[in-house]
């Protein structure tokens, strides 16, 4: 009888334990969406929001990303035009300056050796965790389409960590090592894979990150042999900005 009673104890056990990892097996992860935009109305209140800006152009100038405006205005010779600001054109939704906006005065104007300047300015997103199949999308704009001088744009995500660190060097990327997007990386002028003149909508979906993790994703222009004296760099906006979690 005794030996009975234990036998039905350990069953009673054994059976709850099955329905208990069967349950818990079967279960639902509850997923979180991270999904988030940024309309750049105002770049001070993005920053506040944790957006992030670093200008490691080389040599240094007074402007970094900054409310939808262009400074061809201040240097005419740029452009071989008398005056033209970029704040005209407003932002993708047509509010004017609603973008985020980075031009060719982020150096200096006396450039030194060569009059020319290494343009490397970033603007890096919140952490955010990200994970195969995520999503962005944006709009972006030059001045003009044939241009007076080629810029280029690289979208790139830090698989190292979560940190915004880019370095102190316009060469230096930090962990943002790879490279999501690149728009107009051979510094095309016209044509085929040149930047866009007109707000264009650019889409990427994340790769080569198996498993979610925290991390950001930065905007950099990048332009060799640009500033007021070089014969790249004009000057880019972005807007509406999209994180679509998967």
């Amino acid at each position: 009888m005794k030996q009975t009673i234990i036998l039905s104890f350990l069953f009673i056990i054994t059976a709850t334990i099955l329905i208990f990892s069967c349950t818990k097996e079967n279960t639902p992860v509850a997923s979180t969406d991270y999904s988030f935009t940024e309309g750049f109305d105002t770049v001070s209140k993005a920053v506040a929001r944790g957006w992030v800006i670093a200008n490691n152009t080389k040599p240094i100038g007074t402007m970094a990303w900054v409310q939808g405006f262009f400074y061809a205005s201040l240097y005419p010779g740029k452009l071989g035009i008398s005056a033209y600001n970029f704040v005209n054109e407003g932002g993708f939704a047509g509010n004017t300056p609603s973008y985020a906006g980075a031009d060719f005065v982020m150096t200096t104007a006396d450039c030194g050796s060569g009059n020319k300047a290494t343009c490397s300015n970033w603007l890096i997103s919140p952490e955010v965790v990200i994970k195969n199949g995520d999503k962005i999308s944006f709009y972006t704009r030059t001045y003009e389409n044939p241009a007076a001088g080629a810029d280029r744009l690289e979208v790139r995500i830090n698989v190292a960590n979560s940190s915004a660190d880019v370095g102190r060097d316009s060469s230096s990327k930090g962990g943002f090592i790879k490279v999501m997007l690149d728009i107009n990386p051979n510094y095309l002028l016209d044509g085929n894979g040149s930047y866009p003149a007109s707000w264009t909508k650019f889409t990427a979906t994340v790769t080569d990150m198996p498993f979610p993790k925290k991390s950001r994703i930065a905007f950099r222009y990048y332009v060799p042999n640009g500033g007021p004296q070089g014969i790249n760099s004009v000057g880019v906006g972005i807007d509406e900005f999209q994180f679509i979690s998967n």
